[in-house]
């Protein structure tokens, strides 16, 4: 079960999303280290990956026999692969599909290239031939080229260009992508396609590492919970705080809401976490540079930079709501994502009290996970002209293509679905060339 994000026609709350199952990185020998690792602060002890399931198994590793024999197998496993390898070789989410492939590609013999960076496009006769890469190496393609370099990454010229939402800084996007194959598409005519937004959006925190990476995205483990709210610098809410991680960074662009404050009390980062700060944490004031922590919401919100009526205003009437159960002002729990990502313990998953000591408020700003702008490209993923012409020999798929989305966010897995699907039809093309 995932539901869409959506309550749309035609939306689903379960069989649409596809989850990769777990993969054992010890398949890959040596190989191993090059799978990149998620963000430090979604793997636990320094190293071991854990999906959404794995999380319910090790809060309540006390509560029941099998929780305690799960969690325990996750860790000795986890024990044991640190004696071998830098983190745990059981993969989930992104890490087992990307794994997977690269087994399955290594497995076939195909011919990977490593430190072969993109410089430029060859074209002969209207027609691309091939790339030269890093080195000045010529590369010639049988049949064609096919880009799928992860879009215009943290390429600052491209994104002012082409997105047309403030562009932030916060991008979750690798910090080595600098847009190299959308550059190169554009030299040889390719036209691109904007749509609104340009982003795919989720809500940062700024963690404390160092710059170019040190931001946490809010993506499902704590806005969807009872005792939370989002303000403004103000005090006053502007969005049902369940909702997708999308639709929230739009609620913040469409009200100028930057930065948003997530505020709630320790009770709530003690049983569900805030951010980079996991569950169980009892002493919230060690994370004091990371978000504001007071004793009352007067001395809260002079901390954080919030006006102190309006957070009090604003968290009284929201203890009204969880009172009740019913969010009268933006309908927080109604939605099957809310409820989804919520606390089934409550009558209303997604509201609870704000109201022990202390207090926290954590500023939170506009990231992306990649953009929705890319290359125009048709059905068989090749490249387009400004005419609306195929470009002969060259393709993209991925974030180089423009989202068939149209810069909206529909449910989880809007890059990766389409970035297979259009690989597979790009190389379906490319047989009949």
């Amino acid at each position: 079960m995932h539901p869409d994000y959506r309550e749309a026609p035609g939306a689903a709350a379960s069989g649409r999303a596809i989850v990769p199952l777990p993969f054992d990185g010890r398949q890959l020998g040596a190989d191993f280290t090059r799978v990149r690792p998620p963000i430090a602060e979604f793997m636990l002890f320094g190293g071991m990956m854990v999906g959404k399931p794995d999380i319910a198994k090790l809060l309540g590793a006390t509560r029941s026999f099998s929780n305690f024999l799960g969690s325990a197998a996750l860790v000795t496993r986890y024990a044991i692969d640190r004696l071998r390898y830098p983190r745990g070789t059981r993969l989930v989410m992104g890490n087992a599909l990307v794994a997977r492939l690269f087994f399955s590609l290594r497995r076939r013999g195909v011919p990977i290239r490593f430190d072969t960076p993109l410089v430029d496009l060859v074209r002969e006769g209207g027609r691309v031939t091939g790339a030269i890469v890093g080195g000045g190496e010529q590369i010639t393609a049988r049949k064609g080229v096919v880009l799928a370099a992860g879009g215009l990454g943290r390429n600052s010229e491209l994104r002012r260009k082409l997105m047309k939402m403030p562009v932030t800084d916060y991008s979750l996007t690798c910090t080595t992508n600098a847009g190299e194959g959308v550059a190169a598409a554009l030299r040889t005519g390719a036209a691109t396609s904007t749509a609104r937004g340009g982003g795919h959006w989720t809500p940062v925190s700024v963690t404390g590492r160092k710059a170019a990476d040190g931001f946490f995205p809010h993506l499902i483990f704590d806005r969807a919970k009872p005792g939370l709210i989002a303000v403004d610098a103000a005090g006053k809410r502007f969005v049902n705080e369940a909702c997708s991680y999308h639709d929230f960074v739009e609620a913040m662009l469409e009200a100028r809401v930057i930065p948003a404050y997530l505020v709630c009390d320790a009770m709530f980062v003690r049983r569900y976490g805030l951010g980079m700060v996991h569950p169980r944490t009892r002493n919230v004031r060690r994370h004091a540079t990371y978000f504001a922590c007071a004793d009352t919401l007067d001395e809260l919100a002079r901390s954080a930079g919030i006006d102190a009526a309006g957070l009090k205003r604003s968290v009284e009437r929201h203890n009204g709501f969880a009172r009740s159960g019913v969010d009268e002002d933006f309908g927080k729990g109604r939605a099957v994502l809310d409820r989804f990502n919520g606390d089934a313990a409550y009558a209303n998953p997604c509201l609870g009290p704000i109201a022990k000591p202390p207090f926290c408020a954590l500023k939170v700003w506009p990231g992306d996970l990649g953009t929705s702008d890319g290359l125009a490209t048709n059905e068989n993923a090749q490249v387009l002209d400004e005419a609306g012409r195929p470009i002969a020999g060259l393709y993209a798929c991925g974030n180089d293509m423009a989202s068939i989305f149209r810069g909206t966010y529909p449910g989880p897995g809007i890059t990766l679905g389409p970035a297979l699907a259009f690989g597979y039809l790009a190389a379906q093309h490319l047989k009949q060339q």
